[in-house]
C-alpha cells in the first residue's frame, strides 16, 4: 500500500502534470481514462488510439504524450501507421517524463523456480506445453543466458569443424535431397534432435540447420530438407550459405548440452525449463524473461502512397524481442540480410529488426535504448529519410546494431537492381550512440551499416564488440545508378570487431559515392584482431582496420587512425591510387601503436559528444576539444597539425604531419584551448616505426623530430607564440603537453 502512495504522489508531481503533453501514460493508469495527468491511459497503444482521433480532426498544434517511468508489458508488435502520422508541420512525440526510465517489454516474466537435478533448476512452463509460445532467449537479472551448446562458449576452442559433407562444392545442391555431416567433435543421440541446430559460420556470415537423426555409432547427423537454399552470391559463389567441408561450427540446444553455469535448455514437447544459475544468482529472487512478442516491438510503417512523417519516440527503452528460425533453418548473409524474390537477380533486405521504420520521412528514436533483442536492433527500410537516430545505447543484439539505406544494390545480380528513389535513403543523423555486443546469434552483425544512400551523417559514435563490422558503408555498386553521394563519416570510435567472423573490418567501404563525394574524417580505429582459430577464411587476412572494396571511389579520408588490426588497411581487387580517392593525413600503424597520450585524447573526443556521452557513458566521463591547426588541405606540399585536448585535466596531444612534398624544414603551431596562466610540461611522444599514410615518403625513425623551445612553459606562449617542430618529408610528429601548475 505503501508502494501504491508513492507512485500516486509522485505521478502528480509538478513536473509531470505541467509538463504540457496533451495526453499521458502512466503504469498505474487504466485505459477507460481520459488520458490527463490526472487519469492517465495505462498502454501506449491507448495513447495512440488517442492521438490518432487527433489526427483524422486534423492537426492545429504539435502533440506531446508524456510516459511515466515503469515497465510496460507487450504482447504484441506496437504498430505506428500512417494514421498516426505528424505532419510536415506539426510534430507527435512519445517520451518518457523526464528523469524516468520507461521500458516497452516484449517479454514475460518466469517463475515457480523449483531445484532440479545437481546444481540445475527447472519450471513448467504450460503455454509452452501447449505448442502457444516458444522461445529461443533467455535473460537472467538482465544478463543473456547461453542457450546450451557443445563445445562450450567459453571452451579454449569454442567451435568444431564439419569434417565431411555429402554436399560438394562442384556443384549447386538440391534443395530437398538430406545432407549428411560429420563434425570434429563427439556427437550423441540426442533426446529431441530436431530441436538441436547446426550453427556454422563462413567467413563473414552465419547459418543454422535442425537436426533430423543422429547416428551415434557412425558420429553422422543428417539434416533434413527442404533447405531453402539461398542463390548464388555474385551469381557464382554460394558455398558461403551450405554446410559444406571445412566450415566452423557448433552444436545448440540440446539436454544432453546443459554441462555449465548460465545455460539453459526448454523442452517444447513438456514445457519445462531448465537452468543452471551463475556464481550469485538466486532464480527466486533474480528477474527472469523470455521474449513473447517475435520480430519487431515497435513499428513505425506506412506506404508508398501514405508516409508517416514527423512522428518522435524519445527516452523510450525497448527490450525482449524474439527472432524465430523457420522450420529449414537460417541462411545467413553478410550484414544480416536475407534475399528478396526469386530469379536471376534477386535483392536484398535487412532482416527484422526491434525498431523499424518503413516509409517514413523526418522522424526520430533519440535518446533511448534497446537491448536484449534477437536480431537487429533498429533499421531503417525502403521508403525512408530524415530519419535521426540520436543518443541510444544498443547492445545485446542476436544480429546488427543499426541497418540504414537501400540494400538491393548488394543483391546477388547488383548491376541490374534498379536504383534507389530519389527521395528515399537520404537525409539520416545515425550520431551519438553506443552500440555494442551485436550478434550473439546472427553473426553477420556490423555496428552500423549504411547502404546506398545520400546526404547522410554517421558521426561521433562508439561501437564496439560486434561479431562483423564495426562500421560499413555502401556507395553505388551500379555505375549507372548515381545515387549515393555527400555522405560524412566522422569521429566515430570502433574498437573490438570481427571477433566472430572474418572478411571484413573496423570500417567497411565499397562501391562508389559520386559528385560531389563523402567525406570519412577522424575515425579511430583498434584491436580489430579477431580469433583466427574458429574461422578459415577465403583469402589472405582475416581483419582490417579500414577495408576498401567494389573497387570504392569517391571518397576523401582524412585523419582517420587505425592501429592494433590483422591488416590496418586492406585493399580488395584495387590499389588506392587506381581510383579518385583522397588520402590526407591518415595513421595506418601496422605494428604498436601511437602514444598513449594521443591515445587517450583523441579517443575523448571520438564517440559521442559530451552531452551524449555523459548520459550513456556517465557523469565523469572524460571528454576532448579537437582544433585544426592548419588550414584543410589537400595538397601534399604543406604542413598539417592538430590538436585533442583534454577538457577535465587540461592535458593533451598534437599531431603534426610533415607531408612528403613540404619544403619548408620546420613549421609553427599555435596551440588551442589552454588556460593562460597556467605551466604546461611539453613531451616529444612520436615512436618508431613511423605511421603510414598515403601521402607520406617511406618511415623514418623518430629522433629525426625536434621540438624546438622550452619543455616547459606557460598556456599564453604555447597558443600566442606556439611551438616550432622539425621532421622529415613524410614523418608524423607526436607532442604531448599536461598542465603542471595552474594559477
Amino acid at each position: 500500500m505503501l508502494v501504491r502512495v508513492a507512485v500516486f504522489v509522485s505521478f502528480f508531481s509538478p513536473r509531470f502534470a505541467a509538463a504540457g503533453a496533451e495526453f499521458y501514460v502512466a503504469p498505474d493508469g487504466k485505459d477507460a481514462n481520459p488520458g490527463t495527468a490526472a487519469a492517465p491511459f495505462a498502454t501506449l497503444a491507448r495513447a495512440r488510439d488517442a492521438v490518432h482521433q487527433k489526427v483524422a480532426a486534423g492537426l492545429t498544434k504539435d502533440i506531446l504524450v508524456l510516459i511515466r517511468g515503469g515497465t510496460y508489458q507487450q504482447a504484441e508488435t506496437l504498430a505506428f501507421g500512417s494514421e498516426d502520422s505528424g505532419t510536415e508541420r506539426y510534430s507527435i512525440t512519445y517520451a518518457a517524463a523526464p528523469g524516468d526510465k520507461v521500458v516497452l517489454s516484449g517479454g514475460r516474466r518466469i517463475t515457480g523456480w523449483k531445484k532440479g537435478d545437481g546444481q540445475t533448476w527447472t519450471t513448467e512452463i504450460p503455454e509452452v506445453k501447449a505448442g502457444n509460445w516458444r522461445f529461443r532467449q533467455l535473460f537472467v537479472g538482465g544478463k543473456r543466458a547461453v542457450r546450451a551448446r557443445t563445445p562450450n562458449i567459453d571452451d579454449q576452442a569454442p567451435w568444431w569443424h564439419i569434417r565431411t559433407s555429402t554436399i560438394k562444392n562442384d556443384a549447386f545442391p538440391s534443395e530437398d535431397v538430406p545432407i549428411t555431416v560429420s563434425l570434429t567433435g563427439p556427437v550423441k543421440a540426442y533426446r529431441n534432435p530436431r530441436d538441436v541446430e547446426l550453427v556454422y559460420i563462413a567467413n563473414n556470415n552465419g547459418s543454422r540447420k535442425f537436426l533430423g537423426t543422429v547416428d551415434e555409432k557412425a558420429q553422422t547427423l543428417t539434416l533434413p530438407g527442404p533447405h531453402h537454399w539461398n542463390p548464388k552470391v555474385f551469381g557464382t559463389e554460394w558455398i558461403y550459405n551450405i554446410p559444406c567441408q571445412g566450415l566452423a561450427c557448433y552444436l545448440e540446444n540440446a539436454p544432453e548440452m546443459l554441462d555449465q553455469p548460465g545455460e539453459w535448455y526448454l523442452d517444447r514437447r513438456t514445457g519445462i525449463l531448465t537452468y543452471w544459475p551463475r556464481a550469485g544468482e538466486d532464480l527466486t529472487r533474480d528477474e527472469v524473461v523470455a521474449p513473447v512478442v517475435p520480430k519487431t516491438l515497435l513499428a513505425i510503417h506506412g506506404t508508398p502512397e501514405r508516409r508517416v512523417v514527423n512522428l518522435h519516440f524519445r527516452g523510450l527503452r525497448v527490450e525482449h524481442v524474439e527472432w524465430l528460425v523457420p522450420s529449414w533453418g537460417y541462411l545467413g548473409l553478410a550484414v544480416c540480410t536475407r534475399t528478396v524474390g526469386k530469379g536471376p537477380t534477386p535483392g536484398w533486405e535487412f532482416v527484422d529488426a526491434a525498431v523499424e521504420y518503413e516509409h517514413a520521412r523526418s522522424c526520430g528514436f533519440v535518446n533511448g535504448r534497446i537491448a536484449h533483442v534477437g536480431s537487429i536492433g533498429l533499421c531503417l527500410r525502403r521508403g525512408t529519410a530524415h530519419i535521426v537516430v540520436e543518443g541510444n545505447e544498443i547492445c545485446d543484439t542476436g544480429g546488427g546494431g543499426i541497418g540504414a539505406g537501400y540494400m538491393e544494390n548488394a543483391a546477388y545480380g547488383y548491376l541490374h537492381a534498379p536504383p534507389p528513389a530519389s527521395s528515399e535513403a537520404t537525409g539520416y543523423r545515425i550520431a551519438n550512440n553506443h552500440v555494442h555486443h551485436c550478434g550473439t546469434d546472427d553473426y553477420a552483425a556490423a555496428g552500423v551499416l549504411l547502404g546506398e544512400s545520400k546526404d547522410c551523417v554517421v558521426a561521433h559514435n562508439l561501437i564496439h564488440d560486434t561479431a562483423y563490422f564495426g562500421i560499413g558503408f555502401a556507395g553505388s555498386q551500379d555505375p549507372k545508378s548515381q545515387f549515393a553521394r555527400n555522405n560524412v563519416i566522422e569521429y566515430n570510435h570502433v574498437f573490438n570487431a570481427m571477433k566472430v567472423t572474418a572478411d571484413g573490418a573496423g570500417m567497411y567501404v565499397t562501391f562508389t559515392q559520386h559528385e560531389p563525394g563523402s567525406l570519412i574524417r577522424g575515425n579511430l580505429i583498434h584491436d580489430i584482431v579477431p580469433n583466427r582459430s574458429h574461422n578459415r577464411p577465403v583469402g589472405p587476412f582475416t581483419a582490417a582496420g579500414i577495408y576498401l572494396d567494389g573497387n570504392n571511389k569517391g571518397c576523401r579520408y582524412e585523419g582517420n587512425v587505425a592501429y592494433r588490426a590483422s591488416a590496418v588497411y586492406f585493399f580488395c581487387g584495387h590499389r588506392p591510387q587506381d581510383n579518385n580517392n583522397t588520402w590526407i593525413d591518415n595513421v595506418f600503424l601496422d605494428q604498436g601503436a601511437p602514444p598513449q597520450e594521443f591515445i587517450d585524447a583523441m579517443q575523448d573526443y571520438a564517440g559521442p559528444e559530451p552531452a551524449y556521452r555523459r548520459a550513456l557513458l556517465g557523469p565523469e566521463s572524460p571528454v576532448s576539444d579537437y582544433y585544426a591547426l592548419t588550414e584543410r588541405s589537400v595538397k601534399s606540399d604543406v604542413w598539417s597539425g592538430c590538436q585533442f585536448h583534454r577538457m577535465q585535466t587540461g592535458d593533451g596531444a598534437v599531431q603534426v604531419i610533415r607531408r612528403a612534398q613540404a619544403k619548408d624544414e620546420s613549421a609553427r603551431f599555435k596551440l588551442r584551448g589552454l588556460d593562460v596562466a597556467a605551466s604546461y610540461e611539453l613531451k616529444l611522444a612520436t615512436s618508431s616505426p613511423i605511421a603510414k599514410t598515403f601521402l607520406t615518403a617511406p618511415p623514418r625513425p623518430a629522433e629525426s623530430a625536434i621540438v624546438e623551445g622550452k619543455t616547459r612553459t606557460t598556456g599564453q606562449q604555447l597558443m600566442e607564440q606556439g611551438i616550432v617542430v622539425k621532421a622529415q618529408p613524410g614523418q608524423i610528429v607526436w607532442i604531448a603537453y599536461r598542465r603542471v601548475q595552474s594559477p
